[in-house]
């Protein structure tokens, strides 16, 4: 009975979701620790994350990993953001800072390996060189100021409506398209240092290559029943971040709100 009654749950929030904002549902995870509520969460950001986590890791399997283990740090330290409608900002931080300590961790353990691996064959240029760029993607966006790395990581991350995204930044529609434009030029800008053309086109083409990023049914299933766990302060199921680098999941990750 009690998973029929979490089912329905399920349902209900995925039918209501456009009415139910991210604060509720956090407040609704945190008060009764709500697994429909998290797979929610999961379901609207997680495409944004994993996107993330591929591109700093270029590793299916750590990819999978540190989107856990962002999602893990959502479930223990979300109760106390400041700004609750802007978890997939304070998300894009959490998991880009995850994913460049796993990346550090493995390099250091496997470093030897990697070296003879290079030298051996080395990799091969991508045809039309995007795989090259989009590392620094992120390296670049999570470097602009906050008003323009919000407005990126909405709209061109997640998709977001502009109309939708200055209403949850308490904007109007035409200060979030100045600041979208404005962003988009600081990107381009600041991605012309690796030689590329600076154009605001370039860093929307790129975000856009970027966002894309499907995730498995599975994985979304098996973190928002770790985060419950989390929740609950349960201890005796076992680890749910099989293979991943001790300590990456404890990245500091302070909201930058």
């Amino acid at each position: 009975m009690t998973d029929v009654i979490s089912h329905l749950r399920k349902l209900a929030l995925r039918c209501r979701g456009h009415d139910v904002t991210d604060s509720q549902l956090l407040e609704h995870f945190h008060v009764r620790q709500d697994e429909g509520a998290f797979q929610e969460l999961v379901h609207r950001h997680g495409p944004m994350v994993f996107g993330v986590c591929r591109r700093v890791l270029c590793n299916h399997h750590d990819a999978e990993d540190a989107f856990q283990a962002t999602f893990l740090v959502l479930a223990r330290k979300g109760a106390a953001l400041r700004a609750r409608e802007l978890v997939g900002n304070w998300l894009y931080g959490v998991a880009y800072r995850t994913a460049l300590r796993a990346k550090a961790m493995n390099t250091r353990r496997q470093k030897h390996e990697q070296r003879a691996r290079q030298l051996a064959s080395p990799k091969p240029p991508s045809d039309d060189g995007w795989q090259e760029l989009l590392p620094l993607l992120d390296r670049e966006l999570n470097g602009l100021p906050e008003r323009y790395r919000v407005a990126l990581i909405l709209c061109d991350l997640e998709g977001v409506s502009r109309r939708a995204a200055a209403r949850q930044l308490g904007v109007a529609e035409g200060t979030l398209s100045g600041r979208l434009t404005r962003a988009r030029r600081l990107l381009a800008r600041r991605l012309g240092r690796y030689g590329l053309a600076p154009s605001g086109a370039l860093a929307l083409v790129l975000s856009q290559k970027a966002a894309s990023a499907h995730v498995p049914t599975s994985l979304a299933a098996s973190t928002a029943r770790a985060a419950v766990l989390v929740a609950r302060g349960g201890r005796g199921a076992g680890h749910p971040l099989k293979g991943m680098p001790h300590g990456t999941a404890a990245v500091s990750c302070s909201p930058r709100l």
